[in-house]
């Protein structure tokens, strides 16, 4: 003869275990099915400190960016001086935007809270590997080693809606800021 004590608790123990098991299978299987749509700007901040002539570079994280129509700004600071160090000497420096071409993305860049885009032009090279890129050339900025000077600038990315197809589903787009500052 069966005990049925002994087989409640065993069935009870089976029961428990194939109820945790189902409720972990589909709570995982729920919060997969929804996805979550961000709509406002991914702002990143990134500084520059030129105390002495050189390039200096710095990549963007374009991993918050879809074809939403929506503009991405990145806030970019570019100073002579660091806490108490200035540059001791005159600087010129040029920033320019360095991208791949994968995707069709629109940049601008604004200088000091300014309202007109200062890309000054957009052309096409290829490096050694024999892959093409976008350089978006900025005017050359000038500073002086007398003051303690900072060059703001945002970098507004737009990704048009258009293009919400699945040919861009898997492409990134690398985008590299590029400051070329050389001694006046």
């Amino acid at each position: 003869m069966i005990d049925k004590r002994k087989f409640w608790s065993v069935n009870r123990i089976t029961l428990l275990l194939l109820f945790l098991f189902f409720l972990l299978f589909f709570v995982s299987f729920t919060f997969s099915r929804y996805e979550s749509n961000v709509e406002g700007k991914v702002v990143s901040n990134i500084a520059f400190y030129l105390l002495e002539a050189g390039t200096y570079t710095e990549d963007l994280e374009m991993f918050e960016i879809v074809p939403d129509g929506n503009n991405y700004i990145f806030e970019v600071e570019v100073s002579n001086y660091k806490d108490d160090v200035r540059s001791d000497v005159d600087l010129s420096y040029q920033l320019s935007l360095v991208t791949t071409t994968n995707l069709p993305i629109n940049y601008e860049i604004y200088l000091n809270d300014g309202a007109q885009n200062t890309i000054t032009s957009k052309e096409v090279f290829q490096d050694e590997d024999m892959m093409y890129f976008f350089r978006f050339l900025t005017s050359e900025r000038n500073f002086s080693k007398d003051s303690d000077l900072t060059d703001h600038y945002q970098i507004v990315i737009n990704f048009p809606k258009e293009y919400n197809e699945e040919a861009y589903q898997d492409l990134i787009d690398s985008v590299q800021i590029v400051i070329d500052s050389k001694q006046v």
